[in-house]
């Protein structure tokens, strides 16, 4: 995680951006996170229609939403839920959310949480493993796709993360 970091603050990091379906790269990353979700009874829905397509790097679009869907299961407890979902912000912008009922993250943490070693709760932290460079990177990449990553979250409900990426042009 350091080295990508110093990649991408370095500008060293390459981007294909092509147009890609997004249900082709939630499916392409659902068998890695689903052992999770079956040992921790979680409910997990994905609601991306097969028409949704994006201008991104494929590759950079998996990480985060691995990076993403890995947060929510650490910190979504048993019987909880997670869902993945896309839809149309605007003409030339698509959201990609990662929707959980977890811990969620306090108000004033809610940006910090995109800065690198930043963990919301020292004392969660250590009884889960990272090291508080996921969000940083994917920020990072988001940007480098012309794209954008937030976080909205209320503290004890949940949190919801959305990939903001451009859509290709009609035409």
């Amino acid at each position: 995680d350091v080295l990508n970091l110093s990649r991408i603050e370095a500008g060293r990091v390459d981007y294909v951006v092509e147009t890609i379906v997004l249900s082709e790269v939630v499916k392409s990353v659902t068998p890695l996170v689903e052992p999770q979700i079956a040992s921790k009874s979680l409910r997990f829905e994905v609601s991306v229609a097969d028409d949704l397509r994006v201008q991104a790097d494929r590759d950079k679009v998996q990480q985060i939403l691995i990076n993403l869907l890995t947060n929510a299961l650490k910190f979504t407890a048993s019987g909880g839920s997670i869902c993945v979902e896309a839809d149309r912000e605007s003409e030339s912008r698509m959201a990609l959310r990662v929707i959980d009922t977890g811990a969620g993250i306090p108000p004033d943490m809610l940006e910090k949480v995109f800065e690198p070693f930043i963990q919301v709760d020292a004392s969660r932290s250590r009884a889960t493993e990272g090291t508080g460079l996921g969000l940083a990177i994917s920020r990072d990449l988001a940007r480098g796709m012309g794209g954008a990553l937030v976080a909205r979250s209320e503290l004890g409900k949940g949190s919801t993360f959305e990939l903001i990426l451009g859509v290709p042009r009609a035409g």
